[in-house]
């Protein structure tokens, strides 16, 4: 299998680009620096917010998207990774100009969840308002014959408040952040959920088993492993 150059397609935000690059450093079975996988990352935090735009705030993203896309295929990537959830709202609009494909982050989510926990039933979704209103991620797990349990509005808000708050995550913030979601994620419990889903990228970086009382799934490493798949590379673990 050849091997290949992976491309982020960044600044959505910063740190989530960060943390997707370390995922990839560390899912890939390596002794030393050579046996790692190139990684081109295109990092704009300039592009639009994606939620913003689809809540009727802010403008669109997709130009953005789709000029930083077209960067990294003339750069000559074998794949391009976008670090935001909430992006892949605009996937279709952006990927049918693009002939290197874009991996899409919340199927790959879906197919992880498939895999690692076949027996449960019930898995609850903390995202930002963007996402919720989508409803992308319902639509690609019920494909999927997957149940997902959403947070009642005024915890969707907390959430979205833990994310985009004066002491958020995109502020740079983890422990207020987590105790705005506490709520969220105590609600999630009540609706049965066996397994959360951080539907954001940053909330990727806070929620865990131990902040959670729950199993996690974190769909960036879901992204991240089957990025180090395409581009011919062994896995860790």
């Amino acid at each position: 299998m050849d091997r290949d150059t992976i491309g982020i397609l960044g600044g959505m935000g910063p740190e989530a680009t960060a943390g997707l690059f370390s995922r990839i450093i560390k899912n890939t079975r390596a002794d030393q620096d050579q046996d790692h996988v190139p990684v081109l990352i295109y990092n704009n935090p300039k592009i639009p917010d994606r939620s913003a735009y689809i809540l009727g705030n802010g403008p669109d993203p997709v130009p953005a998207l789709k000029e930083g896309s077209l960067f990294l295929q003339q750069a000559g990537v074998c794949c391009i990774l976008w670090p935001c959830n909430t992006a892949h709202y605009f996937y279709e609009e952006v990927s049918r100009h693009l002939t290197v494909p874009v991996l899409h982050m919340i199927r790959e989510t879906a197919a992880c969840a498939r895999k690692k926990y076949p027996s449960t039933t019930v898995f609850g979704l903390l995202a930002t308002l963007g996402t919720y209103k989508t409803g992308i991620y319902v639509k690609i797990f019920k494909s999927e014959g997957l149940t997902l349990v959403l947070p009642g509005e005024k915890n969707r808000q907390l959430a979205m408040e833990s994310i985009y708050g004066d002491k958020g995550i995109k502020a740079g913030f983890t422990k207020e952040p987590l105790q705005q979601l506490k709520d969220p994620v105590e609600e999630l419990k009540r609706k049965e959920s066996e397994v959360l889903i951080a539907g954001c990228t940053e909330l990727s970086l806070v929620l865990t088993p131990e902040t959670t009382g729950l199993p996690v799934i974190d769909p960036m490493t879901c992204l991240a492993r089957a990025a180090v798949r395409k581009a011919g590379y062994p896995l860790n673990g």
